[in-house]
């Protein structure tokens, strides 16, 4: 009895001392019809962002590539077929913030972060964040170069490619960019983290107001 009582103080104070969960879930269950559209949502999300991050990205690595630490971040050489004629936006002055983005990246980042990144996050809750960080990375970094071959295959053009010593795979990824990558799938994380809160799942999941006393109490709500 006593040995008995012994093992379950010993496994409620592991239980204790174990890290809370990252992962933030609704207590109620959800429906399939809702869990269906929160999942196109934050596909269309992930797609969203990365289209417009691309777009701010070029005009980072040409502000990046002039600071003397930050450079070496940076060496990558990120090119578009060259029968496209659209290179020249790597010479165009900072200060015009001009950027460049296929309209392929929406369903490639889509994919990537809500195939990859969930998944892999829900699979290493407890892991330290520089390791979730570096499987990320890798993992974007294969992503990239297998979807780069798919794509020349589908479209007959190189949608993008890597000039620099670290290209791979056919040199539609580059072993330079991986620190780009892990900081990447860090990011995703954070969105899938905070799209799952509880209090935003339960506001998706409320029917809207019926009445106009409804109306009134949801917007002294938002006040």
């Amino acid at each position: 009895m006593g040995n008995a009582m012994g093992a379950e103080a010993t496994v409620d104070t592991e239980t204790r001392q174990r890290r809370p969960v990252r992962i933030r879930r609704a207590d109620m269950k959800r429906g399939q019809r809702m869990k269906l559209a929160f999942g196109v949502f934050r596909f269309c999300l992930y797609g969203m962002m990365g289209l417009s991050s691309e777009i701010f990205f070029y005009n980072l690595v040409r502000i990046a590539r002039h600071v003397p630490v930050l450079e070496a971040f940076f060496r990558f050489q990120w090119r578009v077929d060259d029968r496209l004629g659209l290179n020249a936006i790597w010479d165009t002055p900072v200060v015009t913030a001009y950027g460049q983005c296929s309209l392929w990246m929406f369903l490639i980042y889509g994919v990537a972060c809500f195939c990859f990144i969930e998944p892999l996050y829900r699979w290493m809750l407890y892991q330290h964040t520089g390791l979730r960080a570096a499987i990320y990375g890798i993992v974007i970094l294969l992503f990239e170069g297998f979807t780069g071959l798919v794509l020349e295959r589908l479209t007959g053009y190189r949608i993008w490619y890597y000039g620099d010593a670290g290209a791979i795979l056919g040199e539609m990824t580059s072993l330079y960019i991986l620190p780009v990558w892990m900081v990447t799938g860090l990011i995703a994380e954070f969105i899938y983290r905070e799209m799952m809160d509880p209090d935003l799942l339960a506001a998706l999941e409320s029917p809207l107001p019926a009445t106009p006393e409804e109306t009134e109490a949801s917007l002294q709500l938002m006040r």
